[in-house]
């Protein structure tokens, strides 16, 4: 059998292979996961895992799938996700491959090693994928890693269990991904449902009800709010066409209807979200604050975050309005690459239009890589740069910088920057909507942006100055100043009333930056008339007073809580509380 090792740049947020708008009369669950699957078994999607596992599990398609799994199998990517997508068809189709196939998969795990990993999110599906492995194979069957067959379902296993532990009780690394966090729940989903043991099949099944709470939470009407561990730069600029808003759709039945490769594998799978769950992303009858305690990639050196000896959490922010999200962490260097630091999102009357903002600080410096890998610098950029080619442009829309902090205050956001010395791309860069209202610049007088975008209104205000240009999906932003900052602000057209009203009282705001220059210090008061100050690196305060996140919590919100190390999750439903309680492996109610 002829065997050719390749090398495969995947961007996941390119396997979104469809997107139309939502229907006004949604479908049951089970309807949309039929949906689903007659998708990837009729329409053109290319050659793919989904579809050929859609396409053998239909008899009249079934020698078309066998085809395409061939093709498949016959060049062998060194790409986790592959790998993890190849087992997932493996197990779901066990029963109906051909002795042939069943022998190439296992060939393929004996033989072809998988690159090294990039991320959580490779390394929950690969042990996944090498758990489910060592139970589906013999005894005697060879892995690639040269372990024997018991040594790698330890190895496997003991991995699963530490994730799930330190997830539930400390916070996830690559938390809240719109791109990543799918093969999580999907890999979850898959062990649930094909795991030999108990055991497995209940923490797995635990696990993906914990992420689908944690995503629900911050979920808008198919858009995934706020910051981000992991995002690809084109759902950072297309919130409601993420691999997570696949996800979404098959899950609550609402937003804009889109396919992904990962959706299939749940719509194959009789795992259903716990109604409490779906009700916390569907309800949204009124303003809430939510508080989140998540983790920092791995760092092997300091300098990543502010301060050598800086914790590893990173505290995640979330005003969650019924008509626009609008959250952040504090900035700086949370993940190497992928950092999606804040934004405001909101509902679109059409979903095929961007409906986000956000700026950021496109660093590419081998400093935003040298904290978490081993590498030197010039060795990361250029491993980096071949996973991805983005990552050193300017006109890339997501990663963190070390020059960047973000203060937020519910419905508004202060984001500055204090570039220094930076050899590539030392400017802020941003990205504004396509598609608006109207879109009023007050620069001779107030200097504030002013955007209707029908439902929800948005002020921003750029400390220096800058210049818009069209670009991919909608504007962009880009100032040149090196110390420099916007101040951003949402608000209902059902809390502001007539746009005209709303133009009027933003240009009477008026922002203190008379301390900016030499102290990095801004003030100024909300439209809701709170007065927030804060300076680069140091203080900030909310009329006067502090505010932060309780000590000893891992959410903290009206709808979801958790205390750290306690593995315990309660969604507070209308019908009552729902607790996740991953020791005890149980969902209860209270």
């Amino acid at each position: 059998m002829k065997r050719v090792c390749t090398m495969r740049i995947a961007f996941t947020c390119l396997l979104i292979l469809g997107m139309v708008p939502a229907v006004s009369a949604q479908k049951t669950l089970a309807e949309r996961k039929d949906t689903v699957i007659a998708f990837f078994r009729s329409a053109d999607v290319g050659v793919n895992y989904a579809a050929a596992t859609s396409r053998v599990l239909a008899s009249d398609t079934r020698e078309d799938g066998l085809a395409m799994l061939e093709m498949l199998t016959s060049s062998v990517s060194p790409d986790v996700i592959e790998r993890y997508r190849m087992t997932t068809a493996y197990v779901r189709l066990f029963e109906l491959l051909p002795d042939s196939m069943r022998q190439r998969i296992e060939y393929i795990w004996g033989h072809f090693p998988v690159r090294p990993f990039d991320g959580e999110h490779e390394e929950v599906v690969y042990y996944a994928s090498l758990y489910l492995m060592t139970r589906f194979s013999n005894n005697d069957a060879a892995f690639f890693n040269g372990k024997s067959r018991n040594e790698n379902e330890q190895d496997a296993r003991a991995y699963l269990l530490h994730w799930m532990q330190e997830t539930t009780e400390r916070g996830q690394r690559e938390f809240d991904s719109p791109t990543y966090a799918s093969v999580m729940i999907a890999s979850m989903v898959m062990l649930r449902d094909f795991a030999p043991d108990d055991d497995m099949r209940r923490r797995s099944e635990i696990m993906a009800q914990w992420l689908l709470a944690d995503y629900a939470h911050d979920y808008l009407n198919g858009s995934y709010c706020g910051a981000h561990a992991r995002e690809h730069l084109m759902s950072a600029m297309n919130p409601a066409a993420s691999d997570m808003s696949s996800v979404g759709w098959v899950y609550f039945g609402d937003g804009p209807k889109t396919y992904g490769r990962e959706q299939l594998f749940l719509s194959l799978s009789d795992f259903e979200p716990h109604p409490a769950i779906v009700e916390l992303a569907l309800t949204r009858s009124e303003a809430y604050e939510s508080w989140e305690r998540k983790r920092t990639a791995p760092m092997y050196r300091s300098g990543a975050t502010k301060g050598s000896n800086a914790s590893e959490d990173v505290i995640r922010y979330t005003y969650m309005d019924p008509l626009y999200g609008i959250g952040s962490i504090p900035g700086g260097m949370a993940q190497p690459r992928e950092q999606h630091s804040w934004d405001v999102t909101w509902i679109s009357e059409n979903p095929q239009h961007p409906a986000t903002l956000f700026v950021m600080q496109p660093y590419s410096d081998p400093g935003a890589l040298t904290p978490f890998m081993p590498h030197s610098g010039e060795l990361a950029l250029r491993t980096v740069g071949m996973l991805d080619p983005y990552f050193n442009t300017v006109t890339k829309t997501v990663g963190g910088s070390p020059f960047e902090d973000v203060f937020q205050y519910k419905n508004t956001i202060i984001a500055l920057y204090d570039i220094g010395e930076v050899s590539r791309f030392p400017v802020i860069a941003g990205f504004f909507p396509p598609e608006v209202k109207s879109l009023d610049i007050d620069s001779l007088r107030s200097r504030w942006i002013m955007i209707n975008t029908g439902d929800v209104y948005l002020a921003v205000y750029p400390l220096a100055a800058y210049r818009l240009v069209d670009g991919t999906f909608g504007k962009h932003f880009f100032s040149s100043a090196k110390r420099n900052g916007v101040i951003v602000q949402a608000v209902g057209r059902n809390i502001a009333g007539a746009y005209d009203d709303f133009k009027k009282k933003v240009r009477a705001m008026k922002v203190d930056t008379s301390r900016f220059a030499d102290q990095r210090s801004i003030a100024f008061t909300t439209l809701q008339g709170d007065k927030l100050e804060f300076t680069f690196g140091g203080a900030r305060s909310i009329n006067g007073k502090t505010i932060g996140m309780k000590d000893g919590m891992l959410f903290d919100s009206p709808l979801l809580e958790s205390k750290t190390g306690t593995g315990v999750l309660t969604i507070k439903s209308k019908k009552g509380n729902v607790i996740i309680d991953m020791r005890a492996r149980e969902i209860r109610a209270e």
